[in-house]
Parts: structure tokens; sequence; C-alpha cells
């Protein structure tokens, strides 16, 4: 115990011991490190958890500098945000000391000594657990990240959206994981605007519709996210649907118009020419119920529904796709085959595949024939439809099935025949082709499994 001049004991240094004393444990019983700098960075006093985050020895951090213990690449930002502490007062930081993580809080406390830093040391940022109370089981995916693009926080939902890996604490969101995302990262921590809903597209083909909140101050960036994947090709579905709706149904209505003109004008006056008109309204009535079920049956398969099949026999089918056809002047459909030869399909889907290639043959083929078949190969059937037009060019072929595609940019129709007829047979698990030769017409060709006639 200290003793006065006189040799007596001096009450106020034991006082003093005492209060150092309690200071002291109270420092050391801190959950966060505790440091104190001065104006260059120097470690002036420290407690033992802040040794123990730092990898040191509590009796040896006096006069260490801080950025010193930092690892390389966090050194030259502690100096820099020192001297920014001086001026704004508050700073908060992530650096790495001995490869472990450290958020870093700093505030200036010139009424302690001129010029001194007061440093808090943690392992998890002090927003965090705030954030994960709120969060942490919040269903939309949501990710906080700092200004470096390092992630601060991350739920659940979040981890599975984009992965673990991507996500991991510190982790740098980079643009080879986040594609298209990254940009609006940048933005969120350099702009002081919200992010408005944006759709934006991962390099694995999944779109996301992103929006989220700046970064604001020592606060992190808050993005949400969702998977709109599906909900974006069931709206292309929808919208390719019309389309090729609007495509196939204007022949049977312009038949069906043409037909009740006819009749007004005079002909239901005439038995035979009504007969022969009502005739007409009855096999466009029936072509437009089967358009309409076969356009319905390709949208549900292109939305994911499975489709039920059945055995198709094909030497009737292929006669009525015969018999519907509308050729040129001049110009002979036939068909050929084979009684008993059957497909595993669905008879409205394939009838209408079948359909567009016809009346695609008969669009281009002004004298000739034009011949639709069947043969048996290798536990499948091969239905052709060969026309003897002009012929595709070679480098075309691999475009002609694309929507609104023609190979004659002046020819007639909007160019979904094909792209139809292309889908209605890959939605039967199929497959089509074509070959061509300019001058000598064009065949082409789908393949689809064998089946058993059914009675």
């Amino acid at each position: 115990m200290a003793q006065s001049e006189n040799g007596t004991p001096d009450p106020h240094s034991s006082e003093a011991a005492r209060a150092a004393t309690i200071l002291r444990c109270a420092l050391d019983a801190a959950h966060e490190g505790l440091l104190l700098l001065d104006e260059h960075g120097t470690i002036v006093e420290s407690n033992s958890t802040a040794a123990a985050l730092l990898g040191r020895d509590p009796t040896s951090l006096s006069g260490v500098s801080l950025p010193a213990i930092a690892e390389p690449g966090d050194q030259e930002r502690l100096h820099q945000l020192l001297l920014d502490v001086q001026r704004a007062g508050t700073a908060r930081i992530d650096v790495h000391v001995a490869g472990e993580a450290l958020h870093v809080t700093f505030r200036a406390v010139p009424q302690v000594i001129p010029r001194a830093i007061a440093v808090t040391l943690a392992r998890e940022r002090p927003a965090e657990p705030h954030l994960a109370h709120h969060l942490l089981r919040f269903g939309v995916p949501t990710i906080a990240f700092d200004r470096d693009l390092r992630v601060v926080f991350s739920n659940a939902a979040a981890r599975r959206l984009l992965g673990d890996a991507t996500l991991r604490r510190d982790a740098i969101l980079g643009q080879e994981r986040v594609g298209e995302l990254r940009p609006l990262l940048q933005r969120l921590t350099r702009v002081d605007t919200p992010l408005r809903p944006t759709i934006v597209r991962l390099p694995d083909e999944r779109f996301l519709r992103v929006h989220g909140l700046a970064a604001t101050g020592a606060d992190p960036a808050v993005l949400f996210a969702e998977d709109v994947t599906d909900e974006l090709h069931h709206d292309r579905v929808m919208r390719e649907f019309l389309r090729n709706a609007a495509h196939q149904l204007r022949t049977p209505l312009a038949g069906i118009t043409a037909a009740i003109e006819t009749l007004q004008s005079g002909a239901k006056e005439h038995p035979p020419d009504r007969d022969h008109f009502l005739d007409h309204l009855e096999t466009h009535t029936e072509r437009l119920t089967r358009i309409t079920r076969g356009l319905l049956l390709l949208a549900r398969a292109e939305a994911g529904e499975t489709l039920a099949t059945d055995s198709v026999e094909l030497q009737p089918l292929l006669g009525e796709i015969a018999a519907e056809a509308s050729p040129r002047r001049g110009v002979e459909v036939h068909a050929d085959c084979q009684p008993g030869l059957a497909v595993l399909a669905t008879r409205d889907l394939l009838h209408e595949a079948l359909m567009a290639l016809v009346d695609n043959a008969v669009s281009h083929t002004s004298d000739g024939e034009i011949r639709v078949s069947a043969v048996r190969s290798h536990g499948h059937v091969l239905v052709s439809v060969a026309d003897s037009g002009p012929g595709i060019a070679p480098e075309l072929h691999d475009r002609i099935f694309e929507p609104f595609f023609r190979a004659t940019p002046t020819g007639e129709g909007y160019g979904l025949g094909l792209a139809i007829a292309a889908r209605a047979v890959h939605a039967m698990h199929g497959d089509i082709g074509v070959s061509s030769t300019v001058g000598a017409g064009t065949t082409f060709t789908v393949t689809l499994p064998a089946a058993t006639v059914t009675r």
C-alpha cells in the first residue's frame, strides 16, 4: 500500500489502486474486445478479449500499432480510416487479423486522451443480431453486404437461392457467381436511394426480381430477391399461345365467314349451293374445334404438364389431313400409309403438327405434288411431308423452326406454322427434321415411337 511522506498509509492512493483494479476486471470481463489507441493508431490500453481476438498475449499489445498486425490487404484501409475518424468521430470496418475476420468500430474520445480513439473488436457485426432476429426466418431471400460487397448477413432462403459458397460470411459477391446482379449490388453501395423491383438473369439462366435498401453510413445495404424463372416462363408460354392461336384460327374462321356471306347473298335459296356451303361450315367448324383443343394441349405441355398419349392409327389421320389441304390448282396432295401403322402420340396435337407441315408445303408448291407418308423404322415411325417446291437453302435449315422466321421474306403467313409443328412434336417427345435441295423440293420428317393399333 502506498504511504504518505510521514510514513502513514495514503488513503487516496489506495482508492486509486482499487479503482484501477476494478476497471481492469471490468475491461477483461467484457464480451467484446476493447482497445484505446493514440492518434497514430498505437495501442495504449487493451483487455484480454481484444488480445484473444488479435491472437496476441495481453502483455504484448501495449505500444503495438493496430494497422501493423492486420493482414497486408487491410493495413492501408486501417491507416486511412484512422485519419477519417479524427474528422467524422466514428467509423466501422471489417479486417482480417491472423486469418480471423473481425468487425472493428472506431470512436474518437478526446475527453479521455487528446486525439485518442476507442476501438471495439467483435467477430460479429453489432447490427447482425438485430438483422438475424428479424430476418433469419424471413421467407424472402435477404442479403446484407458492406460497401466492399462483403456478405454481412444472409438468411436460409437466400443461401438456398444463391448457394452457401456464394453467401458465406465475408465472401465477396463476385461477377462469376451473381452475373447481372453485381452492378445492382454496387449501386446499392454507391447511390443513396432504394432499388426499385428489377429483373436480372443469373449465370445459370434463372431470373430474379430484386429490390433493396442502400447502404447508409456504417449500416450495410440490404437486398431482397425472388426467383421468378417459372413466372416468366409461364408468361412467355401464354404470349406465344395467344400468338399461335391467332395464326392457326385465322384459316377456319376465314372459311366460316366466307361460307356465311355466300349463303346470305343468295346461295341459301338454292338447295345444292346451300348444302355445299353448309358442308364447308361443318368442315371448318370441326377444324376450328380441333385446332383449339390442340393449341390448349400445346400450351399445357409447354407449361410443364405431362401430355396423355395413346395409340394413334396413321392411315385414317393422314387421309383426313390430305383431304383438308387446299393446294393450288394443278397440285395434288396424296396420303401413303400401310393399314395398321400407329404411333404413340396425342391425336389432336399430332394432327395440328402435320397439318402445319402440309399448309407450309401448300404455300410453297405451285405445281407437282405434296405427299404425306409414314414408314416403320427400328421401333419408330417416320411420318414425312414432301413437296415439289423451290427448296430451302442449306444455311437456313437451322432457323426454319424459329417463330416468325420465313425462308422467303415476301412469302405468305407469319412464320409460325413450322414453329408450332416443332413444339407440338417435341411436346410428344418426338423429333422433327428437314432435308431440302434448292430447286428440288423439301421433306419434313417427324419421328415418333411406334405403337400397336387398338380397336
